[in-house]
């Protein structure tokens, strides 16, 4: 959904421009409108069919000239993939759920679009922004939150629609999700984001003025990291997702932990010397550098969740313990040592140095490792085991210096590689993302071989 005036290709015509605009907005709106007529009348299984099929005809035909007048509204909009896409996968998502909740979903994506792009296109006094890649405007923002609470009145039940917090629960994450569209992806993450919320909803009954609550803060925080150049536009909205799924889905328990991870970088990056020294100042953490630090903790919480097997809290308390120690053995090493051991050629290089071991270091790793690993496990069992712990941080502790040896002799191979050449820009993926991924997997085969030894 684009709530803001489109940006075409050059070589369009502003007329071709306006048609091919026109064109795609009355094609979702009529699929829309007809498939919530025909979710009253067929069977779901049959409508499933349905949307699969039309999903099927949208991805085959997107590279046929003849249907660039329905597709093309932009040069790189892929917005006509994501609209059948995204209402495929939140039928499947509602399938087992009361159907006012798809209807509603589906309404938002088709209702709102039209009138917040028109809206958009108002120039008085309206303002435009670019949260996501997608630019947007504040008067196609207020028409599509407006167009929201109308939907919600009609179409959700009115014990539902009195929760006032649930109310603006849904408008502010239903906000979210369209403004933080890339190429057109508002028309997968809203109907898609709302579906998993409505599940949430449905399942876990939670306190909507807390949810409430935590979304604020979390959209505050996306938007001061990303002022405060702490972290980059994709970094802010990856620690923002994290952060709501963390605190509201997950519970305290898992977000603690992750919190005094990156509270405790943030600080010993700013007060590193080696920072000051260099010709640039260090750059905000991207989305890829915030995922490659988390990514296995993330999966570990959804896997606990999933079968409730406490050895994936181990698992998470040894990813995060992990990224801890490599984080501060590379801030706080510099602070106690100006020059640290490489691994790679066994000579003395300047400290901060990838593939370099310090003493001071050394011991802000076994530190980090060993108060992540104790703290976590008491906010879990509420108790302090000293094997237990002891095996958590040295798994952490060995994870940090896998992640040494892989950046001295991985490292400098990817970034030669013609892949890793052409990544230029502050967003890309870069090597040092690859290597700190690998090196906090590590801390999951080193814990699951030190507990099997220990038991």
């Amino acid at each position: 959904m684009e709530a803001e005036v489109n940006e075409i290709n050059n070589t369009t015509y502003p007329s071709d421009r306006t048609l091919a605009l026109t064109v795609r907005k009355l094609v979702h709106l009529v699929t829309g409108l007809l498939l919530l007529l025909l979710s009253y009348f067929i069977e779901r299984d049959v409508l499933l069919v349905l949307i699969i099929a039309g999903s099927i005809i949208a991805f085959v035909t997107f590279r046929f000239k003849s249907w660039q007048l329905v597709h093309k509204t932009e040069s790189k909009s892929l917005g006509t993939l994501f609209y059948p896409l995204g209402i495929l996968l939140s039928f499947l998502l509602l399938l087992d759920l009361p159907l006012y909740y798809f209807q509603t979903a589906l309404m938002v994506l088709t209702l709102s679009d039209p009138l917040a792009n028109l809206s958009g296109k108002i120039n008085t006094g309206n303002i435009t922004f670019r949260p996501g890649s997608d630019k947007k405007s504040l008067f196609g923002l207020m028409a599509y939150s407006l167009s929201n609470l109308i939907v919600l009145a009609v179409f959700l039940p009115q014990a539902l629609f009195a929760d006032v917090f649930f109310v603006l629960a849904v408008l502010l994450l239903a906000a979210c999700f369209e403004l933080v569209s890339w190429r057109g992806s508002d028309n997968l993450s809203i109907p898609v984001g709302l579906a998993l919320f409505f599940i949430f909803q449905h399942t876990q009954q939670p306190d909507f003025l807390f949810v409430c609550g935590v979304l604020m803060v979390v959209i505050a925080g996306t938007y001061l990291l990303n002022k405060l150049k702490l972290l980059t536009r994709s970094g802010s909205l990856a620690a923002a997702a994290l952060g709501f799924y963390l605190a509201l889905v997950a519970g305290w328990n898992w977000l603690l932990p992750v919190l005094f991870f990156f509270v405790s970088s943030v600080v010993f990056t700013r007060i590193n010397p080696m920072r000051s020294k260099k010709k640039k100042p260090s750059g905000a953490r991207n989305g890829w550098q915030v995922l490659a630090n988390i990514l296995w903790a993330l999966l570990s919480s959804m896997l606990f969740l999933a079968t409730t097997n406490e050895r994936f809290i181990f698992l998470f308390i040894a990813s995060v313990a992990a990224v801890t120690a490599d984080t501060w053995a590379s801030e706080v090493g510099p602070l106690f040592n100006k020059q640290s051991f490489s691994v790679a050629d066994w000579k003395m290089y300047r400290a901060g140095t990838t593939g370099g071991i310090s003493f001071g270091g050394t011991l802000a790793a076994l530190a980090g490792a060993f108060l992540v690993s104790a703290g976590a496990y008491y906010l879990f069992f509420q108790t302090w085991n000293p094997t237990d712990i002891g095996i958590l941080t040295l798994a952490a502790f060995l994870a940090c210096f896998a992640d040494t040896f892989l950046g001295a002799f991985v490292e400098e191979k990817l970034r030669q590689s013609a892949f890793f050449r052409k990544q230029q820009k502050q967003d890309s993926l870069a090597p040092n993302d690859l290597i700190n991924l690998a090196g906090s997997f590590t801390a999951w085969v080193f814990f699951l071989v030190l507990y099997v030894l220990v038991s």
